[in-house]
């Protein structure tokens, strides 16, 4: 199975492209290590993308328009889309809510049918939900990678969870 995935790969020019170019990436050309954001352009650029989607959730709209205005200074059309686009209630899913809980429901399939109609090259998630993501992802029809995944617990530091506490260390 390993072969076949190998002998594809090296007949898809666009993975043997994003796999050399990833190799390129970590480091600049000082050899001083890049920030994901700035591998994230990066890439775009090597790529050769021109249009790049940012699907986020609502509560990291201040970072969103921060890595929207860093993409669109490096030349790139970027299209922004907040999880609550449309403003859809949970009820319009066919899912019942209690009654305290009636604010607009994220929308993970407009935000990739959105970036799809606008045929971005790359789509950049933001944060969005777990469960969300898993839907963005299913329903993009553009390659994507994720920037920043939400942790409320842990201030979006996921990897915390899988690092020993220091009496866990010590033991």
């Amino acid at each position: 199975m390993i072969q076949q995935v190998v002998t594809a790969i090296a007949a898809d020019p666009f993975a043997r492209q994003a796999l050399a170019v990833a190799l390129t990436l970590p480091r600049q050309e000082d050899g001083a290590l890049r920030t994901r954001v700035a591998e994230t352009i990066a890439f775009c650029q090597a790529m050769g993308f021109s249009t790049i989607g940012v699907a986020f959730c609502s509560m990291f709209s201040r970072e969103a328009h921060v890595l929207c205005d860093l993409l669109a200074a490096q030349g790139l059309h970027v299209v922004p889309v907040n999880c609550k686009v449309g403003r859809v209630s949970l009820s319009d899913f066919g899912i019942d809510t209690p009654c305290e809980r009636r604010e607009s429901a994220c929308n993970p399939v407009t935000q990739a049918a959105i970036m799809n109609a606008q045929h971005t090259d790359l789509n950049i998630i933001l944060g969005l939900c777990v469960g969300h993501d898993v839907l963005f992802a299913r329903h993009t029809t553009s390659p994507m990678t994720t920037l920043v995944v939400k942790d409320r617990a842990l201030r979006h530091q996921p990897l915390d969870a899988l690092r020993p506490t220091p009496t866990e260390a010590q033991a």
